[in-house]
């Protein structure tokens, strides 16, 4: 199946896509740590845009980035 950018998802859609559970999905929307829209007032749609800024949204550093931020804070402090 070929994605969009635009592509709207159900629950099960990002069950898939993720790997996470739909009990684990309703959490994160229940938390308000998901984005999501309810038109309706009864089933949750996510949008794949949101969704893909979120998983990206705390990337890990590598060990040479970390390495080299020290350094630089060092130097624009001087």
């Amino acid at each position: 199946m070929e994605t969009k950018t635009n592509e709207i998802m159900t629950i099960s859609d990002l069950a898939e896509l993720t790997g996470w559970s739909k009990a684990y999905i309703y959490k994160k929307t229940s938390d308000n740590t998901l984005k999501f829209s309810k038109p309706l007032g009864k089933t949750i749609f996510f949008s794949r845009e949101w969704i893909e800024k979120f998983l990206m949204s705390k990337p890990n550093t590598t060990g040479q980035e970390q390495e080299i931020k020290p350094a630089t804070h060092v130097t624009l402090k001087k």
